[in-house]
This record gives C-alpha cells, structure tokens and sequence, in this order.
C-alpha cells in the first residue's frame, strides 16, 4: 500500500532551541540583577528555575534523566521569569511557590505547552500580589541592603539611573540597557514580532502624553519593558497575525498606564498582560484574514467571538472585585514610599494615630501599654531633606530605622544609608546620646551629613514622646529668670528665660556658634514661638532644625530650674484643728483636680483623689507617688517630674 504525505514545511527550528535562545536573552538581565542586588538575586533565580523544571517533570512523570527532567525547556523559561520579576528581598518561599503556581496552575491545568490561556509566570505573579502583597512590593535599594521603594513610589521623573538599572525594583526589570539587549537577541533569532513590543511601548508613551505624564518614566520604571519585550510577546498567548500582534500590545500599552493611573496596584504590567491574554481569541477571531471560499462559517465565527467576550467580562468582573476588596495586608504608603509597617511590628493589628502633622503606626497590649510604634520623620541634611522610617520595639528602643529619601551628595552625604551606620541607632531611647564622636561614630567625609540625621532621629524620639507621653511641664514655674544651655550645631548654646506670673514671658539666646545666615531663623524664629505657645514643644524652622532643636533643649533645661524653685517655695501645709474629712480642689493639668482629706488625731491619715481631668498614664503614676510621700511627711514633697502641673494642682488642693 503505498502512503501519501501531504506537502509539510520543515525547519530546523524547534521548541527547545527556541526555548535555549530565550533562556539566552534573559541573561543581560540576570547579570544586570546580580551586579545591582547581588547574589541574593542569583539565589531568589535559581530557587524558581530550579523548582519550576522538577515540579512539571513531576506532573508530567518525565523519566528521570537530565533529558527528561529538562524536558523541552519551557519549564526553565517559565521559572526564570518568575525568579527575575521577583524583588531580591523575597523569602525563599516566594519563587518557590510562584514556580509551582505557574506549572502546575497556570500552565499544566490547561494542558501544557500550547493551550496555557495566560502567560504562567505573569499568573503567578498575579496570584502571590494578592495573596503575599508585602513580600511583592519590598524592594532593596541597588548595592545594599537597605529597603527602598520602586521608582513608580517614590519618584514621577526620568532619571538616567533607570536607563543602567542602579534604581529600587524586581531582579530583572530596572535594567533598560539589559532588556534591549536580550530583546534584540529574540529579535534577530525571529523568536518575536516587532509589533507586539512597538505597540506596548508606544501606546503607553502617548498615554502617558494624554495624561500629562512623563512618558520617559513611565515606560522606563517598573516591569514595563520588561513586560513588553519578555511576556506579552509569549508565543503561546499572543496573537499570530500581524494586526492582532498589533492591537495586542496597543491593548496592553493602554491598559498598564490605566492601571497605574486608577488602581491600587502601581505596577499595572501584570495585570494588563493577562487581561489581553483572555482577549487573544476575539482579536485573533476578527484580523484572521479570509480565504476566498474556504473561511469559517459565520456561526462558528460567532460562537468564538461570544466565548472571548465572555472571559473579558468575567475578567472584567474579578478586577473589579480585587479592586474592591480590601486585602489582608494593605499596602502602606508614604510621600510614595512603601512601608512594611505590618512586617515590622510583626502584626497587621495596629492603630494609626495623627498628631502634629506626623502618622504613627501603633500597637497596644491588653493592658494599654504600648508595645511597638513606626513612623516616619524628616531632618534637614546638607542638602535637603532627610526622611527616613523608625520602628520601636516594647521598650520604645529604636528596633529598626531605615533612610527612604535624601539629596546628600553621592559617594560622600549618600553613606548616611549604610547598614553601618544606621546600626548604631540600634536600641537609642529618647534620653540617649546622639552626640558624634561620643555616641555615635560618624561618617568620614560627612559630617554634616551625620550630625543632621543624628539630630533628626533624637528630635522625632522626642516628639514621639510629646504626643504619647506628654508632660505636664507647660505652665506654673516659679518667677525668674532662668539659664540653660545645650549642644548645637556649631556647639554649645546659652539661653536665659524669664518667667514671670508662672508663664515664659522671653527667651533669650545669649550665645551661639551656629552658622550665621542657615541658623538665623531658629535663632528669632523659635524663642518667640516658645513664648507664644507657653511650651518648649514648637515648630522648628525649615532649614535651620538642628540649631531650633537646641534651643528648645537650652530652654527645657533652664525651666528644670525654675521647677525646682517651685517646689521649694510651697508652704507646709496648715491643718484644721478638728479631726474628720475635707474636700478641696486645685487646679491641674486637665482641670480641676478634687481630693477628700482626712484627719486623725491632728494629722493626715487619707487622701482620696474624687476627680480629675489629668492624662491617666501621666497623672495616674505621679499621684500614686505623691500621696504616700505626703502622708509620710505631713506636708508638702518635690513634683514629680514631667508631671509638674498635677503635682501642684494636689498640693494646692490639700
């Protein structure tokens, strides 16, 4: 019997030399990911290449063989893929399971190379933003292991650092020269089509023009490129005909730039790929071009294009609801930097309390004791400012601190940022030392640098303390006049402050060696701000927050003069004759401060506190104190410090 074969084309291409090829292009930015985040990149790659070649060995129970394991290499791309569109920051679970996710859920479910309707690495990474959203949005700053944040939160502007890569973002997506380089690779072997990356670029480029955006940025920052040049051009989830190709990446140009525009997700990538994904068929249904005589039917042609815009709405729908919904780890966000306030006080139960213009982050036990707190503060550098993020533990020890913004001068002020350096404000308290050279080393070349961002992080100590712990201090200090000194900038600070009728009636700076020009406006600025508000805790002055600092120390510490004067001055007190119980009232912090007085035998055997408006962790404590000292005495004892005005409303009110 004689077989007939029908005329076949025949190439030397096949599926795993293409799959060879891609692995190759996805080299450049591999390096580009080692140099900028180091061997913990290489790592976080090879745990995913690794566990996504043996998880479709195993479901595929290939012989075991290096053949057979390796397989037809699509497995490898895919676990590349997922290792590189990962932050270096990730816990090793992370490529693990979104290797495992991308096999066996979104490739091998439908069944294997050729059906997978979505792209398995992008599917993975749509799976674990939602379900590990921190571990997908920490990013490391390039050379260090200091956090930062990607591009897209911290900055809108082109910076040529995006162009080499040396910027916050995931392994394989912040180098543009490395992507080009791997693109022009696929390119020159024919593995993909200009169109599909031409669309997705240009289409986002006038979009971000129509929306006023910085196109270079927008199509340089994040996974962008990285999208257009390795995923959306994924031969198995593309279109094939050329003005599918086409509109596929126009689609995804159009949607990535809406997406970071109008959702929660800054990135837009992910999900703008898979939603074009799902619209492969209908696109492919309407630019298939017609043989005469030979196309299909208009029913079978019609049932394609309801199934496609089924899964669009269905899609459509779930983008909606993921919108919606309110995840069990909310991103937090700050001036565009991310915050991993739940990974940091190790839970998502924490209370955001505003104060003076700062948010802090805050968690309670059961009592009512504070048990962690994370916040965010800026300091004038040499520069500009400095902001940066602190975390306190149980003990309101410094458990971690980190720099999320500055303009020091690199090579110099930038080594402010280094591990180094920020370790040794490991475990300060508001009452430790920040004075270089003494408590703290600085940094060589940056001393100004240093000095500002020491000073900084004792001031938001402080005023973390002003508002959780606020001291009573305000008001009632003996008339004087008072003097105080403190460390500044440029050194040692003398004030004299007068009190006059128990209120700061002038401050006045008597010495300094503060820069003149830079320090002046504290220098005016903050005494007259102590003045007005009766309180050493003022507004520093933009510029000049180092030498405001010190004088709001200079004059904290001259009024501990005039505290002390108080409590010498009070009188002993004068008792009734008759034995019993008497009420009086004084005048407090909070208000009226009453207490039952009784009398036995000539002397003071109870004091009642009946009423009072006084902070309770403040008043509570100082009163436990005072009552039993003024029993024992019979008469009147020192004010407890930082709580000076109920210790005085209870004298006045025995």
């Amino acid at each position: 019997m004689q077989s007939k074969t029908g005329p076949y084309l025949r190439t030397s291409i096949t599926i795993e030399s293409v799959m060879i090829d891609v692995l190759i292009s996805l080299v450049p930015p591999l390096l580009a990911g080692m140099i900028f985040f180091g061997w913990r990149a290489l790592w976080i790659v090879l745990l995913s290449t690794v566990t996504a070649v043996v998880t479709e060995a195993i479901l595929l129970r290939a012989p075991l063989t290096l053949q057979g394991i390796f397989g037809d290499g699509s497995a490898a791309v895919t676990g590349m893929l997922v290792g590189l569109i990962l932050p270096s920051t990730a816990a090793w679970w992370v490529p693990v399971l979104g290797s495992i996710l991308a096999i066996a859920l979104v490739k091998q479910t439908f069944g294997g190379l050729g059906y997978n309707i979505f792209n398995p690495a992008l599917g993975a990474r749509a799976v674990l933003l939602l379900a590990f959203t921190s571990q997908l949005v920490k990013f490391s700053a390039p050379f260090d292991t200091v956090t930062s944040a990607t591009p897209l939160l911290s900055t809108t502007q082109f910076d040529w650092a995006l162009f080499w890569g040396n910027v916050g973002g995931s392994i394989g997506e912040t180098s543009v020269i490395a992507i080009l380089l791997g693109g022009l690779y696929l390119l020159v072997k024919g593995h993909i089509d200009w169109r599909v990356p031409v669309g997705y670029v240009g289409a986002a480029f006038g979009m971000a023009l129509l929306w006023g955006l910085d196109p270079w940025f927008t199509i340089t920052a994040g996974g962008l490129l990285f999208g257009a040049v390795y995923m959306a051009t994924d031969m198995v989830t593309s279109p094939v005909t050329p003005t599918g190709q086409l509109i596929y990446g126009i689609g995804c140009g159009v949607l990535t730039v809406f997406i970071r525009q109008y959702t929660p997700f800054p990135e837009g990538v992910t999900f703008a790929i898979l939603t074009m994904n799902a619209l492969v068929p209908l696109i492919e249904s309407l630019t298939m071009p017609m043989i005469f005589g030979v196309g299909v039917s208009r029913e079978t042609r019609f049932r394609g294009t309801a199934v496609s815009l089924g899964v669009v709405a269905l899609t459509i729908i779930v983008l909606v609801l993921v919108n919606n919904m309110e995840p069990s780890t909310t991103p937090v966000l700050s001036d565009g930097h991310y915050l991993p306030i739940a990974d940091l006080l190790e839970t998502t139960e924490y209370e955001i309390v505003e104060e003076q213009g700062t948010r802090y982050y805050v968690t309670w036990d059961e009592e009512d004791n504070l048990q962690g707190a994370a916040f965010t503060a800026e300091q004038g550098g040499f520069n500009g400012p400095i902001r940066f993020l602190v975390v306190l533990d149980e003990e309101l020890a410094v458990k971690h601190i980190e720099i999320l913004e500055h303009q020091e001068d690199p090579g110099l002020g930038a080594l402010i940022t280094r591990t180094e350096f920020l370790d040794q404000f490991i475990g300060k308290k508001e009452d430790s030392g920040f004075s270089l050279g003494t408590d703290l080393d600085g940094v060589t070349g940056a001393t100004i640098s240093s000095r500002s961002f020491a000073a900084g992080v004792r001031r938001a100590l402080e005023n973390f303390h002003a508002v959780f712990f606020p001291s009573e201090d305000n008001g009632g200090w003996a008339d004087g006049k008072y003097l105080g000194s403190a460390e500044s900038f440029g050194g040692k600070l003398e004030v004299e402050v007068t009190v006059s009728g128990g209120k700061i009636t002038k401050v006045d700076v008597l010495a300094h060696s503060d820069t003149p020009g830079i320090s002046d406006g504290a220098i005016k600025g903050v005494p007259e701000r102590i003045v007005a508000a009766n309180t050493v805790k003022v507004e520093a002055v933009s510029g000049a927050t180092i030498s405001s600092g010190a004088v709001m120390d200079a004059v904290e510490n001259a009024l501990q003069g005039a505290m002390e004067e108080t409590a010498a001055s009070a009188d002993v007190f004068t008792l009734p004759a008759d034995d019993g119980t008497y009420r009086g009232v004084g005048q407090g912090f909070g208000g009226d401060l009453v207490v039952d007085v009784t009398l036995s035998e000539g002397r003071i055997s109870e004091i009642v506190v009946v009423e009072h408006g006084e902070t309770p962790f403040v008043a509570d404590p100082a009163l436990k104190k005072l009552i039993p000292a003024i029993i024992e005495t019979q008469g009147p004892v020192d004010a407890v410090s930082g709580a000076t005005m109920t210790s005085k409303g209870l004298m006045e009110a025995l």
